[in-house]
């Protein structure tokens, strides 16, 4: 725009000076009379020659600008390109369990700071924890995008939920233990139990962060859990089974021997020599209960010992 008023002008001053100036003032440019008509020529070849001038000005003062948009566009195709690499798509889930755990948003202070006039006013902290599975096929990249989509269809469908808190498996039979994917806290400054009254009543976000903690070597983890390898003749079907019998053997046993030999305090049974009767007990009815386990899957006690360390390793369910 600046370059067509500079344009304007300029032909504007032409304009002016052929029609002030003597036609015979230009003779000497010219190898004829000098007339008006000339001088008209030489306006009209003056106006051409400004006119290629201002568009070549033009064409050179937007060629970096246009460079640029080409330039930043390109960057940002680069890093939209790495972010999908870097980040990957959001995997399905399904929410198998959710607990409330909501409480009076105290703040920093401690239930006995407030008057019972206080406490009531106070507005409630929502905090909801939820045990979620999702596919077995994620990739490590995948995590925090599942997490931010998981937790922006949960704030979603509840605005008022003021901390969530997260635990990811790959297997639904897996879900009462410890997680197997990845587990996250969103809440503000990514703490759980950070939230005040002020952030309670007002549903501030501002603060808010999600921090998460991956399993080590994930794909790894979940390619190996992926494969039905067989170990000593048993599927991992079966080996899962002889421990979830295992460990109901020692629940039994210890059970049993409490019954026997009471070690609470409290009990008026209770007496002093029962905690050395309830331990023998105990260790008797195991070697019972877990030797029946071995006969009935034809298994050595070698092998229910794997069985049991490989059921920790891969975070198999008790029950």
């Amino acid at each position: 725009m600046d370059n067509l008023f500079l344009f304007l002008f300029l032909a504007s001053v032409i304009a002016l000076v052929v029609g002030l100036v003597k036609p015979t003032a230009f003779s000497r440019f010219l190898k004829e009379r000098a007339t008006r008509k000339n001088a008209a020529k030489i306006f009209g070849i003056a106006t051409i020659i400004f006119f290629i001038l201002f568009a070549v000005t033009t064409d050179t003062d937007t060629s970096p600008t246009e460079r640029q948009t080409n330039q930043i566009n390109q960057q940002n195709k680069q890093i939209n390109e790495q972010k999908a690499i870097t980040q990957g798509e959001p995997v399905a889930y399904e929410i198998v369990e959710s607990d409330d755990h909501s409480h009076k948003a105290l703040g920093n202070k401690s239930l006995s700071d407030y008057s019972t006039q206080e406490l009531a006013n106070l507005p409630t902290d929502k905090k909801m924890s939820y045990r979620i599975v999702v596919s077995p096929e994620i990739k490590e990249n995948q995590v925090k995008s599942t997490i931010e989509k998981i937790i922006a269809d949960i704030t979603s469908q509840d605005n008022d939920i003021d901390e969530i808190s997260l635990l990811l498996y790959s297997d639904k039979e897996l879900t009462n233990g410890a997680y197997d994917v990845a587990m996250a806290t969103w809440a503000p400054s990514g703490k759980w139990g950070s939230v005040t009254p002020e952030i309670a009543q007002n549903n501030n976000r501002t603060n808010y962060k999600i921090t998460t903690q991956v399993k080590n070597n994930l794909e790894e983890y979940l390619q190996k859990r992926g494969q039905s390898e067989e170990k000593f003749g048993l599927t991992e079907v079966e080996r899962r089974q002889i421990f979830k019998e295992i460990v109901a053997a020692e629940d039994r046993a210890r059970v049993e021997a409490d019954e026997m030999y009471t070690v609470n305090i409290m009990d008026s049974d209770y007496k002093q020599e029962n905690l050395e009767k309830n331990i023998d007990k105990n260790r008797e009815l195991m070697t019972k209960y877990k030797t029946q386990v071995r006969v009935k899957y034809g298994i050595t006690e070698d092998i229910e010992t794997k069985i049991v360390v490989e059921a920790f390793e891969e975070s198999w369910p008790f029950k």
